[in-house]
């Protein structure tokens, strides 16, 4: 019969593990983020895409399929769960503004 139970002593001993490793990884996150460069307005990607860093600067007469209250943020394409910059599936090794939005915009499914 095994005790499932932990000890006072044991939660202790895998918290000071956790903590430190969950940190460590919590901040490769943030890290990778922070090493990749924004993506530029000026970008031959970005400019096909019709990417803006303000969805709400969008210029519907030249993007029919965009969709008011859509950007970044609850786009499927978004990577990371934090950060006014992130990176995005759709412009692989640069960060894209949460508040933006491209013609590659795809909803978010909860």
């Amino acid at each position: 019969m095994t005790d499932t139970n932990m000890t006072r002593r044991g939660f202790v001993g895998a918290a000071a593990v956790a903590i430190p490793v969950a940190a460590i990884f919590g901040s490769r996150e943030a890290a990778a983020q922070a090493a990749l460069p924004k993506l530029s307005l000026t970008d031959p990607v970005a400019k096909a895409l019709l990417y803006t860093e303000n969805a709400a600067t969008v210029d519907k007469a030249k993007a029919p399929t965009f969709k008011p209250g859509s950007n970044c943020l609850n786009c499927a394409q978004i990577q990371g769960t934090s950060g006014d910059w992130r990176g995005c599936t759709a412009f692989p090794g640069k960060l894209v503004a949460a508040k933006g939005w491209c013609s590659a915009w795809v909803e978010k499914k909860a």
